[in-house]
């Protein structure tokens, strides 16, 4: 007698082709949302870094200012020679002084750059090269620096954007839009152009509490 019911199902092989394309999906998500998060936290890590740094150099141009009577220029002085380029000055004659031959501002040569490349007609630091270095930001910027002489003037920075960019600003000292004054208006000015490596955008940081205009219409 033949016995004609099916035979019980056995084990199941393995995943269907569906669910694998969903478990796929469920973890392209899953890495995606991760990518974002820890981005944010790397942004924000970036910035509170930067702030840090302000605050150090800011430190360090005041040393500056007890020893010697005045803070470091942020223009080219004359008996530097004569100037190689007009970008990133300011920076760059904020370095000249907190690294000078005789001065020991305690600040890292690991947070110096030279983004515009370009050197001095002889030495002017501790350093063995002639290089015109500047501080850097947390995304390798040039940090602009404005000495209370020099706030109405505009001076040139040298950047990367985002995408990785060269991009020329006009940086300016800026003024407080409830009051018309500068902002520290005894001191200095210390600019980083932040995330996006843009001056004069929200996401720049800053040795001083700025006020928005938003804040008091």
């Amino acid at each position: 007698m033949i016995d004609l019911r099916r035979p019980a199902p056995g084990p199941r092989a393995g995943f269907s082709l569906i669910e694998l394309l969903a478990v796929m999906v469920i973890l392209a998500i899953l890495m995606t949302f991760l990518a974002f998060q820890l981005s944010g936290m790397r942004d924000t890590a970036s910035h509170s870094a930067t702030q840090t740094f302000l605050t150090q150099v800011g430190g360090a141009a005041s040393s500056y200012e007890q020893e010697t009577g005045d803070f470091p220029p942020s223009s080219w002085q004359s008996d530097w020679g004569a100037a190689p380029n007009k970008t990133n000055l300011g920076g760059e004659a904020l370095c000249i002084a907190l690294f000078g031959k005789d001065y020991d501002s305690g600040i890292r040569d690991e947070t110096l750059g030279n983004s515009d490349e370009d050197e001095a007609k002889k030495g002017l630091t501790s350093h063995a090269t002639n290089d015109l270095f500047e501080l850097m930001d947390s995304w390798e910027n040039p940090i602009a620096y404005f000495h209370r002489r020099d706030y109405g003037e505009s001076h040139v920075y040298l950047t990367l954007d985002e995408q990785g960019l060269p991009a020329d600003s006009d940086v300016k000292a800026l003024k407080n839009p409830k009051t018309g004054n500068y902002y520290n208006p005894r001191t200095f000015q210390l600019i980083s152009s932040g995330e996006d490596g843009i001056f004069g955008t929200k996401d720049d940081i800053h040795n001083f509490q700025r006020v928005e205009e938003s804040d008091f219409e």
